[in-house]
């Protein structure tokens, strides 16, 4: 990202304005040319030779020493308007970028006509910005007295650019772009020089910078990574604390706290092998062509039920979180998104929120390595791939990722700001998930109102602090199932992973629309270990099922080979369970939600989450199993077929943890 690093190309429609950014360089070099001093001589030189071609050399007179001085002083001073120009074209783009980048968190969250245009022009001037400061460093550097910092500050908030409109589209090769800058800060230590300069708020900058990047690589699942910023930023923090003495000291402190507490969480749960290293696991969408055959028949693909928009509610006071995400946002964030590189791989479009122009080509500055800094780091190849998704964008409006609204611990009201939202942008063909993590509440006494949905749901944030209690002033701050009614005049798919999930059963199904809620159990057994901090545990069967199978069976440890058999099992028994839904009398509506890949998937999963716990031997009671309303039927949910893979399962991960009413033709493992 110094000088020798390619800069980011504007596209067609931008370019004009960034040659007009660097234009009074180009004029000034010109004007350096045309009075370059030798070009007198030269002149006369030549004029000499052609009158009088037998002249001796000592009639070429040279020029007067007051003549020369005057010439170079005429060129000096050229050059210092030359460089004045830069420097004063380069604050200008500074300021613009700052006010700019300022201005994004004035944006409403909601309504992408509000929003995109202004993240269009901030990514603009930042594009000319980067660029200019690459084809003049030498000059800035010496005229203006830039930094390597301020050249890294300039890459963390295009960084932050790629990280915001990540959160905006849901689309996760902008996540991976804005990494790309954010290693690249790292990797040619642009921040470096920080902590020698004793400026308290530079320091900080460098770890607000460490604490984005951790977030980023905790989306990406980056773990190696994430250990090493974990430690780089530990010593930060205790070396801001020793220096200067800070009042936010505790903040960051909790910043520390939260990280490991919350990548330790993920280390409860997946099973390593015998070195103690992770063992490789799907978090993401990745499609699967034999569910997709066995689904995806019923009519032309322009009428396909799609989903649209997601909600996602984490508000489960005891759960692990980072920044402003728990650990149960986390998963389900994942579950609706593909992995990064299938995106590049798909023949047909991304979205239809066409990728910035300055975005484009941004992260090719970020690719070029600078080795004057670290001769170690290998170069990466300049990608591709994003021309390559606009030329598809223009060919498909089709979104690849439903659109996310992230909501930590909301308020009610803002809750309803924001169903009422997505609402609103939901279109014809389209669906609208909700995903509820949260404690319960529920009325200490019956309801005489005779109101039916408003007995209890789950709790929401409230600005005022509330007793304990007192539950009839915490139901006001509830969200009922009578609340969601208004909704369900669009299709609506609802999650809840509560200890009071059960009381989003009875939702009345008063509008001809599809709708569908996949509930949590109400408890679990004694014996299995308590997941309220790390994360429920329906959650982690919808997001990762062999995870959760491995949490219920106790596996801390299992070989690779055994591991990659155990996923092609859990891959079988769910292409087992797309045949048999089918196959299955399902409702029209019902059915309609097998169109979406991401809902599928939910089904699915929800299908393989009762039928492994249904199976083992401490979930006992109907508490203990999760519920869907409208209900699967028990073609789907009591599937020997299934059941025999889960057997399969327990014998090559040998859990003795489960008991089978009727035997199970045993299977050979896959290969």
């Amino acid at each position: 990202m110094d000088s020798s690093a390619a800069t980011p190309q504007q596209p067609a429609s931008g370019a004009t304005s960034t040659s007009t950014a660097a234009a009074p360089v180009t004029s000034a070099a010109s004007t350096n040319t045309s009075t370059n001093t030798a070009a007198p001589a030269t002149s006369a030189a030549s004029v000499n030779t052609t009158t009088n071609a037998t002249a001796p050399a000592a009639t070429a007179e040279p020029l007067p020493m007051e003549d020369v001085v005057s010439t170079n002083a005429v060129t000096a001073e050229a050059i210092a308007r030359q460089n004045q120009t830069v420097v004063e074209e380069f604050q200008y783009l500074l300021e613009k970028s700052q006010q700019l980048f300022a201005g994004l968190r004035e944006l409403p969250p909601t309504g992408a006509k509000q929003w995109q245009p202004y993240f269009q022009k901030t990514f603009e001037v930042f594009s000319k910005l980067w660029k200019f400061q690459q084809q003049n460093r030498f000059v800035l550097e010496n005229s203006y007295g830039l930094k390597r910092w301020e050249v890294g500050e300039i890459a963390s908030k295009i960084g932050q650019l790629y990280y915001h409109y990540y959160l905006r589209t849901s689309e996760t090769n902008y996540l991976q772009e804005s990494y790309v800058f954010y290693d690249a800060i790292r990797e040619r230590r642009y921040f470096q020089e920080i902590s020698g300069m004793k400026n308290n708020g530079l320091m900080i900058k460098k770890l607000r910078y460490y604490a984005r990047f951790t977030v980023v690589c905790l989306l990406l699942n980056n773990r190696e990574i994430i250990s090493t910023l974990k430690e780089e930023l530990a010593a930060l923090v205790k070396e801001y604390i020793e220096v200067y003495r800070p009042p936010d000291a505790a903040e960051w402190q909790l910043v520390l706290q939260e990280v490991s507490t919350f990548t330790n969480a993920e280390r409860k749960l997946q099973p390593v092998n015998s070195s103690g290293s992770y063992l490789p696991l799907t978090r993401r969408l990745q499609t699967n062509k034999a569910i997709s055959v066995a689904l995806d028949k019923e009519g032309p693909s322009s009428t396909k039920l799609k989903l649209q928009e997601a909600i996602l509610v984490g508000n489960a006071h005891n759960q692990i979180k980072f920044s402003e995400l728990t650990i149960d946002m986390y998963r389900i964030l994942q579950s609706l998104e593909r992995e990064t590189s299938q995106i590049k791989g798909l023949a047909e479009g991304t979205t239809k929120d066409v990728v910035p122009s300055a975005v484009a080509s941004a992260a090719s500055g970020a690719n070029v390595v600078d080795s004057s800094v670290n001769p170690t780091i290998k170069e990466e190849p300049v990608e591709e791939t994003i021309s390559n998704q606009r030329r598809t964008t223009e060919k498909s409006s089709r979104r690849l990722n439903p659109h996310k609204y992230l909501l930590f611990r909301p308020t009610l009201s803002q809750l309803m700001v924001y169903l009422a939202t997505a609402f609103k942008e939901v279109s014809g063909d389209s669906a609208m998930l909700i995903y509820l993590s949260a404690d319960g509440s529920k009325r200490s006494s019956p309801d005489t109102s005779g109101a039916k949905g408003y007995h209890g749901g789950i709790l929401t944030n409230s600005r005022k602090v509330l007793d304990g209690s007192d539950v009839e002033q915490s139901i006001s701050h509830c969200l009922h199932p009578g609340d969601l009614i208004p909704f369900t005049r669009k299709p609506m798919f609802l999650i809840v992973d509560s200890n009071n999930s059960m009381a989003f059963a009875d939702i009345p199904r008063v509008f001809n629309h599809p709708f569908m809620s996949l509930l949590s159990p109400t408890e679990y057994p004694d014996s299995i270990p308590d997941t309220s901090q790390i994360g429920g545990l329906f959650t982690l069967f919808l997001h990762a099922p062999l995870l959760a199978f491995s949490f219920i069976c106790g596996i801390a440890q299992i070989s690779p080979d055994t591991w990659e058999q155990c996923t092609g099992l859990i891959a079988q028994a769910e292409v087992k369970i797309a045949e048999l839904m089918a196959a299955a009398p399902l409702e029209k509506p019902l059915r309609r939600f097998l169109q979406d890949e991401f809902l599928r998937q939910f089904m699915i999963r929800f299908a393989l989450c009762h039928t492994i716990l249904n199976a083992h031997i401490a979930f006992v009671e109907p508490k203990h199993l999760p519920a869907c309303y409208p209900p699967l039927p028990a073609s789907v949910l009591e599937s020997p077929e299934v059941l025999s893979k889960i057997r399969s399962l327990a014998v090559l991960a040998n859990a003795s943890c489960f008991s089978f009413e009727e035997p199970v033709r045993a299977e050979t493992p896959v290969e």
